[in-house]
């Protein structure tokens, strides 16, 4: 089991998906404030020609409190995507190359495979929270000339926040290594990735949330790790958001295991 995760890192190390999105997805984060600074000069240029007071925002956007950087590690819902497809690449590589099947045929039962796939998938997640967090700081301190010190607010919470997020984004990455792995299709898997990264859930739960909270008085949206993404600090949701993470990694992870160990490994 040991090797097999060992080798799993390699794969993932190496996955030109994993080195490119990670370098995306900091150059995103880098240029979040210098874009929001440039866009409020620009406001200023334009409401000094006119008789409506433009408010700056400049201050807020140079200083920032550490704890908010990290319990935020993507300044767009979008960047989730830079996730997510390398995900469903790296679990899906060793079935298209073949490689699974040596693989398998090394190990007691096929199902370690899949266990180690979720392992590294694990880290693979966290690297890239960190990126987006790294990237944030990175972005503060070159709008303020290197020079801005960070406020630090309760990090405790922050970083409980963070851990949420990682926890709901592998409830994410368990339903694609079932469709991966499990299924072999990597199309869907594609597909579902990019769906769960757009926020285009949150369309469907605008057309369905009131008409379940007025006949069932039961709210999707606050059960969906979509959504949940995005308002993991609100106190109320916090234990949905531990309790629907836990629920889909310990429904999908046994599924894709049941299921693979009945394939034919190919």
């Amino acid at each position: 089991m040991g090797n097999i995760i060992k080798m799993d890192f390699y794969r993932m190390f190496r996955a030109k998906s994993f080195i490119i999105s990670n370098i995306i997805l900091f150059i995103i984060a880098v240029a979040n404030r210098p874009i929001q600074l440039g866009l409020d000069a620009l406001g200023q240029t334009i409401a000094s020609g006119g008789e409506t007071p433009y408010k700056s925002m400049a201050d807020s956007i140079k200083r920032c409190d550490f704890a908010e950087l990290l319990s935020d590690p993507f300044v767009f819902s979008l960047s989730i995507i830079l996730v997510l497809i390398p995900a469903v690449v790296f679990s899906y590589a060793d079935i298209a190359n073949g490689f699974i099947k040596n693989i398998a045929g090394q190990v007691s039962n096929k199902g370690y495979t899949v266990i180690s796939k979720f392992v590294v998938l694990c880290v693979h997640n966290l690297i890239f929270m960190l990126v987006g967090v790294f990237g944030n700081v990175v972005s503060v301190l070159i709008v303020s000339n290197f020079t801005g010190i960070f406020a630090f607010g309760n990090v405790a919470v922050a970083l409980g926040t963070f851990m949420i997020k990682w926890m709901l984004l592998m409830a994410l990455t368990a339903i694609l290594l079932f469709l991966t792995t499990g299924l072999k299709n990597k199309t869907l898997a594609s597909v579902v990735g990019v769906i769960f990264g757009s926020g285009a859930l949150g369309i469907l739960h605008m057309m369905i949330d009131n008409i379940a909270q007025q006949a069932l008085k039961f709210n999707p949206s606050e059960y969906d790790p979509t959504v949940l993404m995005d308002s993991a600090s609100t106190n109320a949701l916090v234990v949905n958001a531990i309790v629907v993470s836990l629920v889909v990694i310990g429904i999908f992870i046994p599924l894709t295991v049941k299921v693979f160990n009945k394939t034919d490994v190919k």
